[in-house]
């Protein structure tokens, strides 16, 4: 997971994290949960898609799998 600090957030800093890990790998899934709508945003313009939509089994939270592919 890639979690940034509430007082870090909005400067970059998770794209940076993101883009490390993008070039070393060729495809990524996460999970999110659909309330945090900011998360949500940020993998969308990340490049990510929804492939499913699930609930966290130890939450009870409806989430969404994503996914980002080369």
């Amino acid at each position: 997971g890639i979690f940034v600090r509430s007082g870090a957030q909005s400067r970059g800093i998770g794209r940076e994290l993101l883009d490390l890990v993008k070039r070393t790998r060729r495809r990524l899934t996460l999970s999110v949960y659909q309330k945090n709508a900011g998360a949500v945003r940020f993998y969308r313009r990340e490049g990510f898609t929804v492939r499913r939509e699930q609930v966290d089994e130890n939450t009870g939270e409806r989430e969404y799998f994503m996914e980002w592919e080369k």
